[in-house]
């Protein structure tokens, strides 16, 4: 069975961002391409004293175990510029570059299965991220260093259309 899906990430807006997605579902895979910005909140920063809204675009792949629902796992890629400022300062620097990953999660789908899930869907995941051209920057004496490693927890929520033609 083939789907096309929509997904946000609500918590992006809740950090005055931005969390749009298009999936594509096959068999048991799902692959995704999608654009996000978010205002990082300041317990996941490095120095307290910047600010940094972070957005990009991103792929996805996952491997579900059941089709259509239920535990997956995958791999995502992302493109992402850091604009990072001190809070005191006017100024602000910009950081691009790639990060990879790997994801689970868990599809909670509110459709009838007759109807192979058409509708409303839940999926909290997590990612372990990894970037390789991390780098730090120095503002007035301030110094602000990008994570190699993180971990990213989060909730999306889609909407799954009816069945694409075989």
């Amino acid at each position: 069975m083939k789907r096309i899906e929509v997904e946000a990430d609500p918590i992006a807006f809740i950090f005055s961002g931005y969390s749009i997605h298009v999936g594509y579902m096959v068999n048991h895979w799902r692959f995704d391409v999608g654009t996000f910005g978010i205002k990082q909140p300041s317990f996941a920063i490095t120095n307290q004293n910047f600010s940094v809204f972070s957005s990009g675009v991103g792929l996805k792949a996952d491997y579900l175990l059941k089709p259509e629902r239920g535990l997956f796992f995958g791999v995502q890629s992302d493109y992402g510029t850091d604009k990072i400022s001190l809070k005191s300062a006017t100024e602000s620097t910009l950081l691009s570059g790639f990060v990879v990953g790997i994801r689970t999660g868990y599809r909670f789908m509110f459709g009838q299965s007759t109807a192979h899930y058409r509708g409303l869907y839940v999926v909290p995941w997590v990612a372990l991220l990894y970037t390789p051209g991390a780098s730090s920057l120095v503002q007035q004496n301030q110094v602000y260093s990008q994570s190699k490693w993180s971990v990213f927890p989060t909730l999306h929520l889609g909407y799954r259309f009816g069945s694409a033609k075989r």
